[in-house]
C-alpha cells in the first residue's frame, strides 16, 4: 500500500512540473513580445528585388513579416536594393539615421560591400548571409540550404532519362558553390553515371541571360531536367516551353505544369524568428552565428509533382531521415573536378570549409 501512494506522490509531481514547464513556456513566448514591444523595437531588412518575385525575396518578405508579427516588432523594409555600393550605402543610412538599431542585409555581396558602413556604426547590430567578414556587430545567418539541394540533386539523379541533368548557377561564389556540388553529390548517390552540366550566368536576375544559358544546355547536352540557383522564375518558364523537366528554387507551390518536379524550399520565419528572439531577449551574444538546416525543418523541398513516382518519393525521404541522423554529404572521398582529394574516406568536410573555403566543383561537373 505505502509503495502504491508513492507512486502516486511521485506522478503527481511530474505531472506538477509538466504543468509548470508548459505554463514557464508560454510565458516565455509573452514575454519576448511584451519586451518587443515596450522597446518599440524596429528592424530593418534590406532585399534585392520586390516581394512578389515569386523565388528568393518573396519566400524571404513572407519569412520575415512571420516572424516579426509573431514576436510583435515592426519591419522597416527597402527593397530593390541591387548588390552595388551607391544605392546600397544610401538604403542603410537612411536606416541608421532613422535610429534603427538592428539592420538585416538579405543578399549575399552585402555585407561586403558596406563593410566599412558596419564597422563605423558599432552601436547598429548588423545580420548577413556571408561568413566571409567579421565584426563584433555583425553576424552571420542562413539555412543549410545545400541539404535541400541534394535532396533535389536526388530527385533529378532518379527521373533523368539521358543521364544528362542541367544547372544553371549564378555568381561564382562559396555559396552557390556549395549548393551545386551538394545537388552533384545527390545525382551520383543515385545515379553514377548521370553528369551535371553547369552554365554561369554572374547574376542573381537576369532573364535573358539565364533564358539563353537554360535553352544551350537543353540544345547542346541533351538534359532532360535542369535546376538552377537563381532567384527568379525564368528558367522554369523555358524548361514549360521545351518539355523538360525542372526543380524550382524558392517556389513555395507549384504554379506551373507537372513538368516541374519540385522546388527548393526554405522557411525563413524559423530563422528569423531564432536570431531576433536571441536579440530581444540579449542572448545574441551567445551565438557566433545562425546556420538551420533540416534538424529544425527550416530546409526541404516544397512539393512533389504528380510525374513523381512514389519510389523516388522514398529515395529522398530516406536521405531526409538520413541527415535529420546526422548525415553529411560532404563525408568521405570526394574529388573535385580538377583531380584534387577533398575528403577521404573517414573524412568529413567541415562547416569552416564549407562557408569559407569551398570555390570548387565536385567530380561530375561539366562546363560546357
Amino acid at each position: 500500500m505505502k509503495s502504491k501512494i508513492t507512486i502516486i506522490a511521485l506522478l503527481a509531481v511530474v505531472a506538477f512540473f509538466v504543468l509548470l514547464y508548459l505554463s514557464f513556456s508560454k510565458v516565455g513566448n509573452e514575454e519576448v513580445k511584451k519586451i518587443a514591444e515596450v522597446q518599440k523595437l524596429r528592424i530593418g531588412f534590406v532585399l534585392l528585388s520586390d516581394t512578389v518575385d515569386n523565388g528568393w525575396n518573396e519566400t524571404h518578405y513572407r519569412g520575415i513579416r512571420s516572424a516579426c508579427d509573431s514576436l510583435g516588432v515592426q519591419m522597416s523594409l527597402i527593397t530593390e536594393i541591387p548588390e552595388e555600393r551607391d544605392p546600397l550605402e544610401k538604403a542603410v543610412n537612411d536606416m541608421i539615421a532613422d535610429s534603427l538599431k538592428i539592420i538585416v542585409l538579405t543578399s549575399y555581396s552585402y555585407p561586403i560591400i558596406i563593410k566599412d558602413i558596419i564597422e563605423s556604426h558599432p552601436d547598429v547590430m548588423f545580420y548577413g548571409i556571408n561568413w566571409e567578414f567579421e565584426a563584433p556587430n555583425y553576424k552571420a545567418y542562413f539555412a543549410r540550404i545545400y541539404q535541400a539541394r541534394y535532396l533535389a540533386g536526388i530527385l533529378a539523379g532518379a527521373m533523368t532519362k539521358t543521364n544528362h541533368v542541367g544547372y544553371v548557377a549564378a555568381m561564382k561564389n562559396i555559396q552557390v558553390y556549395r549548393g551545386l556540388n551538394a545537388f552533384i553529390l545527390g545525382v551520383q548517390s543515385v545515379n553514377p553515371k548521370a553528369k551535371v552540366y553547369v552554365r554561369w550566368t554572374n547574376s542573381w536576375n537576369e532573364g535573358e541571360v539565364e533564358t539563353e544559358n537554360a535553352n544551350k544546355l537543353i540544345d547542346s547536352s541533351g538534359i532532360d531536367v535542369i535546376a538552377f540557383h537563381q532567384d527568379r522564375a525564368y528558367i522554369i518558364e523555358v524548361a514549360e516551353k521545351r518539355g523538360v523537366y525542372c526543380i524550382g528554387n524558392h517556389v513555395e507551390k507549384n504554379r506551373f505544369s507537372s513538368k516541374m518536379l519540385s522546388s527548393i524550399a526554405l522557411d525563413w520565419g524559423i530563422i528569423y524568428k531564432d536570431f531576433i528572439q536571441d536579440y530581444i531577449q540579449k542572448k545574441d551574444n551567445e551565438n557566433m552565428d545562425y546556420w538551420l538546416g533540416l534538424e529544425k525543418d527550416a530546409v526541404g523541398l516544397s512539393f512533389y509533382s504528380s510525374e513523381v513516382p512514389d519510389s523516388v518519393k522514398t529515395l529522398v525521404n530516406g536521405a531526409i531521415e538520413k541527415i535529420k541522423a546526422g548525415y553529411n554529404m560532404f563525408s568521405g572521398r570526394i574529388v573535385d573536378s580538377k583531380g584534387k582529394v577533398r575528403s577521404e574516406e573517414g573524412e568529413t568536410i567541415s562547416d569552416e570549409v564549407l562557408r569559407s573555403d569551398m570555390e570548387w566543383l565536385v567530380k561530375g561537373a561539366v562546363e560546357p
